[in-house]
């Protein structure tokens, strides 16, 4: 697809899977809109391009869900109005704690399904939940069906953000641009002769979308 001129092409790699998938699970899946609430259950690529859209969206109230203390800190500078650790506090009480009524949108990254179950409970009544998260062919999650059937509550699939690429990657370059999608925080850079280390950063959640550069 052909973007701006001005356009950091060494930065748009990760636009095609996981930034695209978040940012556009947001707004183009959930539309999420100004002065709603809103939680992303996983802190990684997809979760926190989905904060990033909450923010550009003009959600008031958004939450980060992780057990990494690194991504939480980093979604807090992403936009996050709150954060939880789900090893120290249960999500869905907090969450309940932090809004009175549970959120408007919901966003599962993690493919757990027990996270899918906690970000449906998590919604107030008629909110929504999307599901990016990719499991094992085969998993199956349980819910309370007269919570989702009495609170009118939505749970939707999302795949890559409901995008449409040509159209919607370039609207991201053009928010990043503008410095109201600071995808750039998302990423590291790293020479190729450090792909493990890159390898193994990732998989620590130290590094949320390394980029290998070849002949620098």
């Amino acid at each position: 697809m052909k973007v701006r001129a001005d356009a950091p092409l060494e930065m748009l790699g990760p636009l095609g899977c996981g930034i695209q998938t978040g940012a556009g699970a947001v707004l183009n899946a959930l539309k999420v809109g100004a002065g709603s609430s809103f939680a992303a259950f996983g802190g990684g690529t997809v979760g926190l391009s989905g904060v990033m859209a909450a923010v550009v969206a003009g959600a008031t109230t958004i939450i980060a869900v992780d057990v990494v203390a690194e991504r939480l800190e980093l979604a807090m500078e992403l936009g996050a109005t709150h954060i939880i650790n789900s090893h120290e506090e249960e999500p869905v009480v907090a969450i309940q704690r932090i809004t009175g009524k549970g959120v408007d949108f919901s966003l599962e990254s993690t493919g757990r399904a027990d996270v899918v179950r906690a970000a449906v409970e998590a919604l107030r009544p008629r909110g929504t939940c999307g599901i990016v998260g990719a499991s094992k062919p085969g998993t199956t999650f349980e819910l309370d069906m007269n919570d989702v059937m009495q609170n009118c509550k939505v749970l939707r699939g999302i795949v890559e953000g409901d995008s449409i690429p040509d159209i919607f990657i370039p609207q991201l370059v053009d928010l990043y641009l503008q410095g109201r999608f600071p995808m750039d925080k998302l990423m590291r850079f790293y020479p190729f002769e450090e792909i493990n280390q890159a390898a193994k950063d990732s998989e620590r959640g130290k590094t949320i979308k390394p980029i290998i550069r070849i002949g620098h």
